[in-house]
């Protein structure tokens, strides 16, 4: 059952026992991940690499996302603590069926140009529900209202990762 005064899934009772759920399971999975029977989760997660702004320190954390060519799109609950290292942009590498890829990543905020289209590559390849799950009001085709943008980062952050080309 939700919470009466939760406005977003990150409010919920049920998303703060999905998290530590999640916390607890995030070792297993990355070494899922890394392996070569990553299979069908493989595609839906990535192993996210990346430099702690404040500790210098390397971490490692699986998460959802969707891919077009060599840009990938996270969406990720505030509530989360690895996205602030991506704001102003970061070199992180993503492990990804086909292995381990060099990228930059930032968060990409409603006055960023590319925030629309960025909105929409989400909707197209995984659809509306994941982001309504956040509390974000996005039509079927990724559109948002005004008002909409304005409170959207309450409920969730846009990530998006420029690929490095491949390595031959």
């Amino acid at each position: 059952m939700p919470d009466a005064d939760a406005t977003n899934m990150s409010e919920t009772r049920r998303f703060k026992v999905m998290r530590v759920v999640i916390g607890a399971a995030n070792p297993l999975v990355r070494r899922h991940l890394d392996s070569r029977f990553a299979g069908p989760l493989g595609r839906a997660l990535l192993v996210l690499r990346y430099r702690g702004r404040k500790s210098g320190r390397t971490f490692t954390t699986p998460v959802g996302y969707v891919r077009d060519g060599d840009r990938i799109v996270m969406v990720t609950s505030p509530t989360y603590r690895w996205w602030p290292n991506m704001v102003g942009g970061a070199d992180v590498e993503v492990r990804l069926p086909e292995g381990w890829r060099r990228g930059r990543a930032e968060v990409i905020l409603p006055d960023d140009p590319r925030y629309d289209e960025t909105v929409a590559l989400q909707v197209a390849k995984r659809g509306p529900g994941m982001l309504r799950g956040f509390g974000v009001k996005v039509d079927d085709a990724g559109r948002m209202t005004a008002e909409a943008k304005a409170t959207a980062t309450e409920s969730a952050h846009l990530v998006l990762v420029a690929l490095e080309p491949a390595a031959e």
